[in-house]
């Protein structure tokens, strides 16, 4: 059965870093399991991995969806299984990293809505861990995020996509921020009342995150004390890919 490794958990919590991080220890690449980041040019306002970081790991499914598509959790099953095929066959471990749970549960279970949970099992043989942190911790993290972000020219980005013909029911405006700074360009929202918007969906989105995660079975990691310890855990785990 394919070894499969997934690392879970809400928007800034750390997955990128701590999968990064794995990666120095072990022969694997990333598959990104992000509804947004699939998006090309929609970079600032979903934190995308930087070149230097994808120098140290190959990622998939970023970048590979126009914003005027659609994308939906069968689109990233099927890629994800293309993916998942094509890293083992060159002998590395595949690692999905990502906040969107939805997607991991589809991924492990052939995701369909007439199947019981408890009746379905996995063509694979996965290992998730989840990544948490103390809620005001988390929420500084977001809001500090979302600043970062506008000091990146996050306005600029939304312009550009306008630019390119993205269109406002298109789905990737629907995201969170876009939306935000579109209503803000619209003249419906001041630029301050856009960003405190953005913090608060955000935080939101977050608890809605580990809600879905606490219904899905993996090993919690509360980042601030068991970061160590689950990565020396992963290693050993997966020693047969250590590199």
């Amino acid at each position: 059965m394919q070894k499969l490794l997934l690392i879970g958990g809400s928007t800034a919590v750390g997955k990128s870093k701590f999968a990064l991080e794995l990666s120095k220890y072990l022969n694997m690449e990333i598959i990104s399991a992000d509804s947004i980041q699939v998006y090309k040019h929609l970079n600032v306002g979903t934190s995308k991995p930087t070149n230097a970081e994808k120098a140290l790991c190959k990622q998939h499914l970023i970048d590979i969806v126009e914003p005027t598509q659609l994308f939906n959790a069968f689109d990233f099953v099927s890629i994800a299984k293309e993916s998942i095929k094509e890293i083992s066959e060159k002998g590395k471990l595949p690692v999905v990293v990502g906040g969107t749970g939805l997607y991991m549960e589809a991924l492990l279970f052939d995701y369909s809505f007439q199947k019981q949970k408890e009746n379905r099992h996995s063509e694979y043989d996965y290992t998730l861990y989840i990544l948490n942190q103390e809620r005001s911790k988390l929420y500084e993290k977001i809001n500090q995020r979302v600043d970062i972000m506008m000091q990146n020219g996050f306005v600029d980005e939304v312009k550009d996509l306008l630019n390119r013909g993205v269109k406002e029911n298109n789905q990737c405006f629907q995201a969170i921020g876009y939306k935000q700074i579109l209503s803000y360009l619209k003249g419906e929202l001041s630029l301050q009342d856009a960003v405190q918007l953005i913090k608060q969906s955000t935080r939101n989105y977050a608890k809605r995150q580990i809600t879905w995660f606490k219904h899905m079975t993996g090993t919690w990691v509360d980042v601030d004390s068991e970061w160590e310890k689950a990565q020396k855990e992963i290693i050993e785990k997966f020693k047969e890919f250590k590199l």
